[in-house]
């Protein structure tokens, strides 16, 4: 009850001060305190003025939802065109170094060679073969050695055309390279490509000892291609019992699917 009774008072008390002080405004008693009060909330006053203005120029200079689009639109095609650029660049690079490093390998190998750019694969799974940018009018003839920058000979001229011509990768079953691996016995075959898969020695003698880890390399004995070219590394030996030939599992020491150049063999070693 005395609870209740001192809320009304307070509040009687408050509702009679604001009529006092809307009283005093009328009459101008409180005029010098009202001009003292807005002097110092001036300043006050236009900072916040200011901060709206601003927030307001912000808001209604703020692009709609179709410039965003098109701005975006606009960035995006920009990035699609330096990651083409970049990306022919990087190529280019890639293209530059190769063909040098060749050239440095020709230079120093005896060998006298045409280097050429891979512009085209057979899209048939199991023939393993390439275009390159160099023909006949170039001096590319059909049965040509094609090596890497290590010397390491990765396939053969089929046919050629005025400016290009196409050859088959030693990993195609078509393919067929009279060798000799660099073992104790100087063991003679025919190294032949299994579709696309791996590389494989027939005709080795039965009783020549080869082990894993000898290199096959060319024989020399086809009149275009030049004894020495290393072809692969013996990964794996098989042979049948009552037998008069084993075969060796090759592995090139390149990886023939990722070639970009590569040198077309045009003569025999210079004595």
């Amino acid at each position: 009850m005395f609870r209740f009774l001192r809320s009304i008072s307070r509040s009687v008390i408050y509702l009679a001060a604001v009529i006092l002080l809307i009283f005093l405004h009328y009459i101008g008693i409180l005029k010098p305190l009202e001009d003292f009060a807005i002097f110092l909330l001036t300043p006050i006053q236009a900072s916040v003025y200011r901060l709206g203005g601003g927030i307001n120029q912000l808001y209604t200079g703020f692009p709609g939802r179709q410039d965003l689009a098109k701005e975006n639109s606009s960035l995006t095609e920009q990035v699609n065109k330096l990651i083409v650029e970049n990306s022919q660049l990087k190529m280019m690079i890639e293209l530059n170094s190769e063909v040098s490093v060749q050239q440095k390998f020709l230079e120093h190998s005896g060998l006298k060679a045409i280097t050429a750019t891979i512009i085209g694969r057979n899209p048939e799974p199991n023939l393993q073969s390439i275009i390159i940018d160099k023909g006949s009018n170039d001096g590319i003839k059909p049965d040509l050695p094609l090596i890497t920058a290590d010397g390491v000979m990765v396939g053969k001229i089929l046919k050629v055309k005025g400016n290009s011509s196409e050859a088959i990768l030693v990993n195609d079953s078509r393919s067929r390279i009279a060798a000799v691996v660099q073992n104790e016995a100087g063991s003679k075959g025919a190294v032949i490509g299994e579709h696309g898969l791996s590389l494989k020695m027939e005709l080795i003698p039965q009783n020549d000892k080869v082990s894993e880890g000898d290199v096959a390399i060319t024989s020399g004995i086809e009149p275009n291609i030049p004894r020495g070219l290393v072809i692969g590394t013996v990964s794996r030996v098989i042979t049948e019992a009552n037998g008069f030939f084993q075969t060796a599992l090759l592995q090139s020491p390149v990886k023939i699917n990722n070639l970009i150049v590569v040198s077309i063999v045009t003569n025999t070693y210079d004595n």
